[in-house]
Formats: structure tokens, C-alpha cells, sequence
């Protein structure tokens, strides 16, 4: 008996190309679609926001209150609060309520798709034969008798076949949005108004005296301060509180306190100890305050 392996081997299958050109095309669509609804739900929410505050503007602009409209503060003589008037009026909500505008200050959108396609088979088929072969006699005398012949035979033949295809397709999308009010709409607010004295600070004449003895040279600066009501007559007997930086001063004539026209005067003086000192003009600042009046200005001498 011989047992012989008669074929073994594989052949070509019809095994279709891989191509994710499909997906991506598909995925490509369907990011636009959520970009371009995303865009009208955004125009859509903001339309709806602007319509929303154009209806409360207008609820806050119909409805009337009495309302404190002006706060007039009043000062006396000696820069103190005398009084406080509150001036009411009827005026509209919106006066003093500001409606809260909102806006999409941004919306970002981020996607990312990734698709893979595999295609794969295989094919064999393996054939076994088997075959086996004889002879015999039989008979009288080796002279007359009887025989046979035989031959047997076996054929198996196995055949297999697989595919294998995968299709893998995800992806991802991250949205983000801002929703904000607007800073750049708003309603004024009530005036505020001061009723009180004024201060006004001058310079005056610059003089040049030269050194005489055993003084040395100098140079002088008047400066008048005066001191108004509001109707600008003027404030007389009252002590303002000056000061000068850089340069020392000295009230004129001792007097430190507003004449009979509101004023009162100071002198600032400038000492050269030698011919090697610097004359070049200088900046101060002269300030003078009574109560919370104030006022300064920069002189120059």
C-alpha cells in the first residue's frame, strides 16, 4: 500500500482593495453639517438674545419711578459740607437699571476622525491518495487452477477558504462657547453736583536781588492765593493751609489769613550761597487747601 500526497497548495482569491476614502468623505460631511448648525444655533440663541433685550429695555423704559436724579452737595465758608440737597424726579427704570445685553463672545469647535479598513483571506487544498495492488492462484496438480487480480484505490481531497475584512471608523468633537455680557452698552448715571468756594492759586512777579554784604544773592517769587464763594464774591478771615515743595515761602507782610478781596500772599525764596551756584529755574508745586477745597499749580522760577 502507498499512501502518496498527491497536491498541496493555495490559490488567489477575489479579495476587494482597502480604501477609507469613503469614510473620510462621509466624516468630512459630517463636520460641515455640525459646523454649519452649530453657526445657526449660535445666530439663532443671539438673535433670540437681542430680541429678549430689546423687550426689556423697552419694559424698562416704559415703567416710571421717582428716582433721586441729581445729589447736590453744598459747602460752607470754611470748606465743610454745609448741606446735601436730593433733587427727585419721574423718570424711567432704565434711568438707574442697567438691562443686562449678553453676546456669544466665542464659539471653537474642534473635531478629529480617524477610520482604518482591512481586507484579508487565504485558500488551500491538500488531495491524499491511497492505493493498494495484488495477486493470487489457486488449483490441481500446478496445472489447472484458478486465480485472481485486485486493485484498490483511494482519493481524499480537502479544500478550505477564509476572508477576513474590518472596518473601523470614530471619531471625536469638542465644542467650546462663551456667553458674556456686554460692557460696551450701558445707561448713565445720575450727575453728581458740587456747590461750594473755589480756590485759585497764581504766580506772580520774579525778583532777582543781588548778594549785598554778608547776604548772599536771592530770587523771589510771589505767589497770591485767593479764596471766592460760588457767586465768586470774595471770603475774607479765613487761614489756608499752603505748602510748597522744594522751595520754602513766608506769608507777606506776616499775614496768614484772607484779606478783606479773599486773598492772601506768600513769598518764595531762592538763596545762592556763592557765584558757583546754580541759578537755573526750578519747578514747584504750590498747593493750598481749607477744608476739602483744594488747589495747586507749578510755578516756575
Amino acid at each position: 500500500m502507498t499512501i502518496t500526497p498527491v497536491g498541496a497548495g493555495t490559490a488567489s482569491l477575489d479579495i476587494p482593495n482597502s480604501d477609507v476614502s469613503d469614510e473620510l468623505a462621509r466624516a468630512g460631511t459630517s463636520f460641515g453639517d455640525l459646523v454649519a448648525g452649530v453657526g445657526q444655533a449660535v445666530a439663532t440663541t443671539q438673535r433670540k438674545l437681542n430680541d429678549t433685550a430689546v423687550t426689556t429695555t423697552t419694559a424698562l423704559a416704559e415703567t416710571t419711578v421717582d428716582i433721586l436724579a441729581v445729589q447736590e452737595t453744598v459747602y460752607d465758608d470754611d470748606g465743610n459740607i454745609d448741606e446735601s440737597v436730593s433733587h427727585e424726579q419721574r423718570l424711567p427704570l432704565i434711568t438707574f437699571i442697567d438691562p443686562v445685553l449678553y453676546q456669544w463672545s466665542q464659539v471653537r469647535l474642534q473635531g478629529s476622525f480617524v477610520a482604518s479598513e482591512l481586507s484579508a483571506g487565504s485558500s488551500s487544498t491538500t488531495t491524499t491518495t491511497t492505493d493498494s495492488e495484488g495477486s493470487s492462484q489457486g488449483g490441481l496438480f500446478v496445472i489447472l487452477g484458478g486465480g485472481r487480480t485486485y486493485l484498490d484505490y483511494d482519493r481524499t481531497t480537502t479544500s478550505g477558504t477564509s476572508n477576513v475584512t474590518s472596518d473601523v471608523s470614530r471619531g471625536r468633537i469638542r465644542m467650546y462657547s462663551e456667553l458674556t455680557p456686554r460692557h460696551d452698552i450701558g445707561v448713565p448715571k445720575p450727575r453728581q453736583a458740587v456747590q461750594g468756594p473755589r480756590l485759585a492759586v497764581s504766580a506772580g512777579e520774579i525778583i532777582d536781588i543781588p548778594a549785598a554784604g554778608g547776604t548772599p544773592a536771592q530770587r523771589t517769587m510771589q505767589v497770591t492765593v485767593e479764596y471766592f464763594r460760588r457767586d465768586s464774591t470774595p471770603i475774607a478771615g479765613k487761614t489756608i493751609s499752603i505748602e510748597t515743595s522744594g522751595v520754602p515761602f513766608e506769608y507777606v507782610g506776616g499775614v496768614d489769613q484772607t484779606d478783606a478781596d479773599g486773598t492772601v500772599e506768600i513769598l518764595l525764596r531762592r538763596t545762592f550761597l556763592d557765584e558757583t551756584a546754580d541759578r537755573s529755574p526750578v519747578e514747584s508745586i504750590v498747593s493750598a487747601r481749607i477744608g476739602i477745597v483744594s488747589n495747586d499749580t507749578t510755578v516756575v522760577f
